[in-house]
């Protein structure tokens, strides 16, 4: 690549950056509308937050608590993530492929949900294991951290439907 012009190594990288933000853009665009139409309640209440996230609200028993919960979970928990980062990966060079196959990406965001409900499950699993034994203190936090990720998503939706889409109405 030192070979090249300095011009064409700046348009390369450009290029790069423009392929990546269309992939982002594409994969939050499906990930959105899937929330939007058809989710259910329960689905958007399904998602636990990372326990670096849980570590950060809870006092320092619960801590404890959750760190030996983690490390009982822990290969369970990576069986799911790492299956699921392949499939977000194989994803990505799908939406990257030419000439496009649509069948190929709808295969591949297939493989994706799958991935997704089996870690939301393991999570799930890890969860029900934490809860009991957290003080009442810890799972109020908990709550509260749940109630307010569902809230702050809950209102991102309200703001784009209050939108007028482009085109529209002029």
């Amino acid at each position: 690549m030192s070979q090249l012009p300095r011009i064409f190594r700046i348009l390369l990288l450009v290029s790069l950056a423009f392929n990546i933000g269309l992939g982002a853009a594409l994969i939050s665009l499906h990930l959105h509308a899937r929330d939007a139409y058809g989710a259910s309640e329960g689905k958007r209440w399904a998602r636990i937050p990372d326990p670096r996230a849980l570590a950060r609200i809870l006092g320092e028993p619960d801590r404890v608590v959750l760190r030996t919960v983690i490390a009982t979970h822990q290969q369970q928990l990576r069986e799911h993530f790492r299956p699921l980062g392949l499939a977000r990966r194989e994803m990505s060079a799908v939406l990257r492929q030419e000439p496009f196959d649509p069948a190929a990406l709808e295969q591949a965001f297939a493989k994706v949900r799958i991935g997704e409900t089996e870690t939301a499950e393991a999570m799930h699993r890890f969860m029900l294991d934490l809860a009991p034994k957290l003080s009442p203190e810890g799972r109020q936090r908990i709550a509260a951290l749940l109630e307010k990720r569902h809230r702050h998503r809950r209102e991102r939706g309200r703001e784009g439907q209050n939108e007028a889409p482009a085109g529209k109405g002029e």
